[in-house]
């Protein structure tokens, strides 16, 4: 699963990309930092079946920390996008098509209101955000459209004479944005076009790029800098509007991680709390830092969100649950004793028989039936999975 990192200049992309992956992506306070795509590993969160089993697992794939289990998943970030990106302009089409890539997206907007939509220090402490959502959202949109624009002649071509049905003509030119066939289909229905020739029209061709966009690109919107004097104000706004934002601090999720990496603190992503374990490894000004974050971003905001807007886009949007399979149900481990060793994201929907395909494709091809180790009853392999199960596939 790849995630990405979308938003205009200085909206805190590489300071959340960085809090993470604990990469080292450039950081700066002017538009246009990230001038490479930077790709790095996260985790999300969920709560390990290794306690309520009173087991001590053996993470592989994954990480437990404390009853916690943290699965990978790919983030990439790219340059901010600036108006007129789709037709070139800035940095930021030279990688829509790699956020496309993505399953889905973290749309991150600058809840203080100090920075333009080019991403320039403004000193207009009117400015409300709420122009970073519409007009990223727009670029997509656009980039989506003018791609079908482009290729329209062929599309017809192929629907006229080809005899190709519409849904395959679109899939075959948007083959490298990573959208789901069905996705395609359900927005061809929704429009009732009547003769493919309509989607010369860009009013239609808009339409449906805003579909697909939505469909087909789960993405959540993140509201960075909560710490700043404006971000309640601005929060508040765009919540009475309708947009459903999630605040976060990266930088304060980024400080945290890296002390608890030197082991200087003991903090969970996620949580609302952490423990100085070394306050003498504590510079006067780090110290007075996690002050900060305890006071203004635990206490009013519950936490740094970082953690909660990666979870809800994974299991909420995109709608991913986590399975645990193993070798030797009673022991709950695999060959070679390792207990709950892997745990695998797979969309809602997925088979047991799907499972067995993606650990092996001869364990696909032979699988007999299953067990569900949490119930202790047998499963046929059309049984669909549910989120958190622990399961054994005879073959």
């Amino acid at each position: 699963m790849k995630i990405g990192i979308v938003g205009k200049p200085n909206a805190g992309k590489s300071t959340l990309f960085n809090a993470l992956t604990l990469g080292n992506a450039k950081i700066g306070s002017y538009p246009f930092t990230t001038i490479d795509s930077n790709e790095g590993i996260s985790y999300a969160k969920i709560q390990c079946r290794c306690k309520e089993l009173g087991v001590e697992d053996n993470p592989r794939n994954s990480l437990c920390i404390d009853g916690n289990r943290f699965i990978p998943v790919k983030i990439i970030d790219t340059a901010g996008l600036v108006p007129d990106a789709w037709r070139g302009r800035g940095l930021g089409n030279q990688f829509l098509s790699e956020i496309m890539k993505s399953d889905g997206y973290i749309h991150l907007i600058d809840l203080s209101g100090s920075t333009d939509i080019e991403g320039r220090i403004v000193s207009d402490t009117d400015y409300i955000p709420e122009r970073d959502i519409r007009d990223i959202e727009l670029e997509i949109i656009m980039w989506i459209a003018n791609i079908i624009n482009k290729n329209i002649d062929n599309v017809i071509k192929m629907v006229k004479y080809s005899k190709t049905d519409l849904e395959e003509a679109l899939n075959r030119i948007l083959s490298g944005l990573n959208i789901r066939k069905e996705i395609l289909s359900i927005t061809i229905d929704e429009l009732g076009l009547k003769k493919v020739e309509e989607l010369k029209e860009m009013d239609v061709l808009k339409r449906m790029a805003l579909s697909i966009l939505r469909k087909g690109k789960p993405h959540i919107i993140a509201g960075n800098k909560i710490d700043s004097p404006k971000a309640q104000k601005n929060y508040e706004i765009l919540r009475s509007k309708g947009y459903d934002v999630h605040p976060m601090s990266a930088l304060s999720e980024y400080f945290l991680k890296t002390l608890s990496k030197k082991g200087i603190i003991y903090y969970i992503p996620g949580e609302d709390k952490f423990e100085i374990l070394k306050p003498n490894m504590l510079k006067t000004k780090e110290y007075e830092v996690l002050e900060k974050i305890r006071e203004k971003i635990f206490k009013k905001w519950g936490g740094t969100g970082v953690q909660r807007v990666l979870d809800k886009l994974v299991f909420e949007k995109l709608g991913y649950i986590a399975v645990y399979p193993v070798a030797d149900p009673k022991k709950l481990s695999d060959t070679k004793g390792l207990i709950l060793p892997d745990v695998y994201l797979v969309r809602k929907g997925t088979t047991l028989k799907d499972l067995a395909y993606m650990l092996h494709s001869d364990i696909g091809r032979k699988m007999r039936f299953g067990l569900n180790v949490l119930t202790g009853k047998r499963i046929p392999a059309d049984y669909v999975l549910e989120h958190r199960d622990v399961i054994y596939i005879n073959f």
